[in-house]
């Protein structure tokens, strides 16, 4: 392997293997050469083979099985939506649950509620006093036994506070939207923020995630008119989920402008 200025040797290696991956010579489910077969064809260590190889797990890009090898990750998410037109009907139960019954999954979910005070962040999402009192709930849902994501819900206490929805999950029914219609409170519209970021060790853990994949973080936040009834942070591996959205136009008119 002829030296690049400025790269050291396991940059390099891990440099053609990325090559290779993103241009398709690799493909997912290929398993990489073995650590003797890259040491002879880059004439390197094995400590640079490995090194180079960390890398690629790092970045997502490979996965290792003890016993087996290392082979390439599959880099498009299936086409399974967390997102998009999720509310195109007004629902009455869970939109999560609708959703896995329509795939043909069985949805179940953990949770935790509980009363607790809101910090600034939070507070600046409800648009209420830092300090207020909000109910918090973690969620973590799952798909035939397996993980598929994580999300953490603020309520303001001075709306829900001696309701039958005050505890979300001891509510008449399920689903934000139906809850709220439930007491009255009729929400009007819902604002997502989606970023993408490196995965905690928390997240990696409670979503079964391979070490190198980001996740995928969506703010959402429920309107009843002008004031914020509901927010959370929705967290899922980004090599599960695509985000796909359905974005409806006003009638065609041919009025001009």
């Amino acid at each position: 392997m002829a030296p690049r200025h400025g790269k050291n040797a396991y940059s390099q290696v891990a440099d053609d293997l990325r090559a290779q991956i993103t241009d398709g010579a690799l493909q997912a489910g290929d398993q990489i050469p073995s650590e003797a077969e890259l040491m002879t064809h880059y004439g390197v260590s094995r400590i640079v083979v490995r090194m180079a190889v960390d890398v690629l797990q790092n970045e997502g890009l490979v996965t290792k099985k003890q016993g087996a090898g290392t082979f390439v990750r599959e880099q498009t998410p299936p086409s399974r939506r967390i997102a998009g037109d999720l509310y195109g009907t007004r629902p009455k139960s869970s939109p999560v649950q609708a959703a896995a019954a329509r795939a043909g999954r069985q949805a179940e979910w953990e949770y935790q509620s509980r009363a607790t005070t809101a910090t600034k962040i939070v507070a600046e999402r409800l648009a209420i006093e830092p300090g207020a009192d909000v109910m918090r709930t973690t969620y973590r849902f799952l798909a035939d036994d397996k993980p598929i994501k994580l999300s953490t819900s603020y309520e303001p206490l001075s709306l829900t506070r001696g309701t039958p929805i005050e505890h979300p999950e001891g509510s008449p029914v399920t689903g934000v939207v139906p809850r709220f219609d439930y007491i009255g409170q009729h929400i009007t519209h819902v604002v997502e923020d989606v970023v993408a970021r490196a995965a905690r060790p928390l997240e990696v853990e409670q979503l079964g995630m391979a070490p190198g994949v980001p996740v995928i973080v969506i703010t959402r936040t429920y309107f009843v008119g002008e004031r914020p009834v509901e927010t959370c942070d929705i967290i899922t591996a980004a090599d599960r989920y695509a985000l796909s959205y359905t974005i409806p136009l006003p009638p065609f008119s041919d009025d001009a402008d």
